[in-house]
């Protein structure tokens, strides 16, 4: 037990907080950028090659095993549900697809194989379900939103690199519940959307340290 969570949490010793903090600074850097860009003229271009920097150097960097998977979240969380809130029509969700889907192209492997990709299909399936099952059933989207981060850092602990970004990615989720709502012409999904990332945004800035904490509590009362 105390081996997975140190895998979720990434343990640092005695630079733990210093990466953390640091990783948060490049956090605010990147929300920075998206609301400077959603001003400017090219919004989606910009938004595009800063989805694919932030992509790739989440992987480089998750290859080296230097981020984990809340590292990764917070790089992409606070501006995900920035772009959700301002999404108050439709035709804004064209800066939402450019700013994740070049960062879901490079997080989900799944054209590595026709397993993975029927894999994701279905999972994905799944969870777009249970959204619609959901409604607009507040408790519902809290606790989806909270069974899909729990399993995304799980996953991402116990299982071979990339097979939660598979399995449940969160760019992944968001783009297909967008595009319905795009092909629908309605916003019903914006509402579970607004949850879902707000309890994402939880598990990348806490995660890590309570994963921390329950690892040393784990430890304290276990003889």
């Amino acid at each position: 037990m105390p081996d997975i969570l140190k895998e979720m949490a990434y343990f640092y010793k005695e630079v733990f907080w210093f990466k953390e903090l640091f990783t948060i600074l490049q956090s605010l850097v990147v929300f920075i950028l998206v609301r400077w860009f959603v001003s400017l003229k090219h919004r989606v271009t910009l938004l595009l090659f800063l989805s694919a920097f932030v992509g790739g150097a989440c992987n480089f960097f998750g290859d080296l095993g230097y981020w984990n998977d809340n590292d990764t979240l917070k790089h992409i969380a606070p501006a995900s549900l920035y772009l959700i809130i301002k999404n108050k029509d439709l035709e804004f969700n064209v800066v939402l697809f450019a700013f994740l889907s070049p960062f879901f192209i490079l997080s989900c492997e799944f054209y590595t194989s026709i397993v993975f990709a029927i894999a994701c299909i279905l999972s994905h399936l799944i969870i777009i379900l249970f959204i619609f099952i959901a409604k607009k059933n507040v408790y519902l989207f809290l606790f989806i939103s909270i069974i899909i981060g729990i399993l995304y850092s799980y996953i991402g602990a116990i299982a071979a690199p990339a097979t939660n970004d598979i399995l449940v990615n969160p760019a992944l989720i968001t783009l297909s519940a967008k595009g319905i709502d795009f092909y629908t012409k309605n916003n019903k999904y914006n509402l579970f959307l607004k949850y879902f990332w707000t309890v994402l945004l939880c598990f990348a800035f806490l995660g890590n340290w309570i994963f921390c904490f329950i690892s040393d509590y784990y430890k304290e009362f276990t003889f």
